[in-house]
């Protein structure tokens, strides 16, 4: 059973509660995505203001009971950051490394792009992460299935997300049921220096005390 601290309220099919109410260990989760992980485009993202700064960012898909784990169950991505920003830190640096590889082997097996280390490098950055995709996405490809107004009907109580009226609580107290996850390496210039905007410098905060960021 879950503990009281993190269940599911609203509607949902009994399959997807049961599936969410007993996850499998967190432990196991980058080589189900891994697995399962169907890519569907890379790009070099340059910083708005300031072109000499870009980096990799990666859009695949999963099916919905994988986004469901990663995403909203309580050993899931962030149900790590719900134990502690740190952990969450943590647990995102170990499924980038575990993803690294098969993300850099991808691009060039594709021939996007033949500068394998820098892709590298981008991805090794602190400020490198997983979440899920966003709307409107770089391409066609990789437009984002979430945007500010969606509303699941299924969400998390957690004695700390559903309290605050914050928009970024509104956002992360919901369970989406979605398919799209989105890699990011971190901003890097030609000698490798990282750039990471002012708002996102408390990222793992703020993914604790809202589920969101």
């Amino acid at each position: 059973m879950q503990p009281p601290s993190w269940r599911y309220v609203g509607t949902s099919e009994s399959t997807r509660l049961d599936a969410l109410t007993h996850p499998l260990p967190i432990t196991e989760l980058a080589d189900a995505i891994r697995c399962e992980l169907k890519l569907n485009c890379f790009h070099r993202e340059s910083r708005q203001d300031d072109a000499t700064f870009k980096r990799a960012v990666f859009c695949g898909s999963v099916s919905h009971d994988i986004f469901d784990w990663f995403f909203n169950a309580r050993t899931g991505y962030r149900g790590a950051f719900f134990e502690s920003p740190d952990n969450g830190d943590r647990v995102n640096r170990w499924l980038l490394d575990q993803l690294t590889a098969f993300l850099s082997d991808w691009v060039i097996a594709q021939e996007l792009d033949t500068d394998s280390p820098w892709v590298l490098a981008s991805l090794a950055k602190p400020s490198a992460k997983v979440w899920l995709a966003e709307s409107p996405g770089l391409c066609d490809q990789c437009t984002g299935e979430w945007n500010p107004s969606y509303i699941s009907e299924l969400q998390i109580q957690n004695t700390r997300w559903e309290l605050p009226s914050h928009v970024h609580s509104v956002w992360g107290r919901q369970a989406p049921r979605l398919s799209k996850i989105r890699i990011f390496g971190g901003f890097i210039d030609s000698q490798q220096n990282e750039w990471l905007a002012s708002h996102k410098t408390e990222r793992a905060k703020q993914i604790w005390k809202h589920g969101w960021s």
